[in-house]
């Protein structure tokens, strides 16, 4: 009876051993099978965004041919935000840390740089009643209203066409982005909203937002009866 009972405990380690190494295996698969689904998709985004930086790179130089007429009726402002959102899909999925984010993140700065710039030239020599809103940021760790406000800005940005938003990494190490704060003589008391050349430190609520918009365009008719409605 003993020999017996050893024997019915040795098939059952032997049956728990392999019902182990099976779930052991289904649960290294399934997670392998993910890992690499998540990395073709990641693949395709960068792909895709490779590919919508270029058109907006070819776009630019386009406008900077135009005439003035023309000139204000472009509007690149929703396909910037759309490589934003891939551009932090990416990020997410490969880390901020991560050579390629960072390389993505760079060559965006500059793109919005050089809209700026153009849409200024366009508010300068065209008579445009565009309002221009650079915005420095940094992560979590160090800014915590930086979240808070971007949704602000988003907010205004779906109100009021008018408006222009860029955003920029305080930290990111760019020249151009170093260049920037240079000219502003910022110091990180972030976030950092300028509009129209003035500067505003921490955080601005959608009220204090908006009377500040009010204050800036008091002076362009067009605008300011924009905001009003």
């Amino acid at each position: 009876m003993p020999d017996k009972e050893k024997k019915l405990d040795w098939k059952k380690h032997i049956l728990i051993f392999f019902i182990t190494l099976l779930i052991f295996g289904s649960g290294f698969f399934l997670s392998n099978f993910f890992f690499e689904k998540r990395i073709v998709q990641i693949r395709d985004l960068q792909q895709d965004l490779t590919i919508d930086i270029l058109s907006l790179e070819t776009q630019f130089s386009l406008l900077t041919q135009i005439p003035c007429e023309k000139l204000k009726e472009v509007d690149l402002t929703q396909q910037l935000s759309d490589v934003s959102q891939k551009l932090t899909s990416i990020g997410h999925g490969l880390g901020q840390k991560n050579p390629d984010f960072l390389r993505f993140k760079k060559y965006y700065s500059i793109l919005e740089i050089r809209y700026w710039l153009l849409l200024e030239k366009a508010a300068k020599e065209c008579d445009s009643d565009l309002v221009s809103i650079i915005y420095f940021y940094a992560d979590e760790k160090e800014c915590l209203e930086c979240e808070n406000q971007s949704y602000v800005l988003s907010y205004f940005r779906e109100k009021y066409p008018f408006l222009r938003i860029y955003s920029f990494d305080y930290d990111l190490s760019l020249s151009v982005v170093q260049a920037l704060k240079s000219i502003y003589s910022l110091k990180k008391d972030l976030p950092i909203t300028i509009i129209n050349d003035k500067v505003y430190y921490g955080f601005k609520g959608k009220n204090a937002l908006e009377e500040i918009l009010l204050k800036l365009t008091a002076t362009t008719t067009a605008a300011t009866t924009k905001i009003k409605k």
